[in-house]
């Protein structure tokens, strides 16, 4: 009976070591996926519970090809531009080069910032 006594108390130590290794693996993935949720603006404890409960190693992958969000609102892919348009002007991409342009509501022409492109617009 000894031997059998050994064998249980070892497989014992190794199910209690394992299951503390994966507990500390997918906490670890947790927070790194909050983290890289925070710096996407998504929700940090959305993150958190659903990697630690659910993802596991796989939620940091997840909480990187998730979209971003700036205020709630989706952001479109390649847009780096999340600044809020001031009071008074309205907001134009430059078809040529892409450029946010920030113009007065009274103007009926702008000229691009960054290609000087010269494009006609309709005033409010």
């Amino acid at each position: 009976m000894e031997v059998t006594d050994d064998v249980d108390a070892a497989f014992a130590t190794l199910t209690t070591t394992t299951l503390v290794v994966l507990v500390a693996v997918w906490f670890i993935s947790a927070t790194v996926a909050a983290m890289i949720a925070e710096h996407r603006g998504r929700s940090i404890a959305a993150f958190f519970f659903v990697t630690f409960f659910f993802l596991g190693p796989l939620g940091p992958g997840f909480a990187l090809i998730a979209p971003r969000e700036f205020r709630g609102r989706p952001v479109p892919a390649g847009s780096n531009d999340v600044r809020p348009v001031a009071e008074g002007r309205r907001r134009f991409t430059c078809p040529r080069c892409g450029a946010a342009n920030d113009v007065p509501d009274a103007e009926t022409a702008y000229d691009c910032w960054q290609c000087a492109e010269h494009r006609a617009i309709r005033p409010v």
